[in-house]
């Protein structure tokens, strides 16, 4: 379950791609096949570009002075995947 915790986003994106091909060549591979099946990895590929988790920019002591302010405080951990 790990595996699939760490790895779900390129897990599903080449699931969904060899879902689509497969319904796609089913009656021959032609030029609009390809060019749909290259659009839908494009289109993975630039959605984990926007969405893949980014370093933050707080500062050790930025935090802890958030942690300590008391307010709620929401941290957040997400895999690169």
């Amino acid at each position: 379950m790990s595996f699939f915790n760490q790895y779900s986003y390129l897990l599903t994106s080449i699931f969904v791609t060899v879902i689509v091909a497969f319904f796609l060549v089913r009656d021959g591979l032609s030029r609009r096949d390809v060019i749909a099946i290259t659009s839908i990895i494009g289109a993975f590929v630039i959605a984990w570009f926007f969405i893949r988790p980014t370093p933050s920019n707080f500062t050790q002591d930025q935090i802890e002075s958030m942690l300590k302010s008391g307010k709620p405080t929401l941290i957040e951990f997400q895999s690169e995947y």
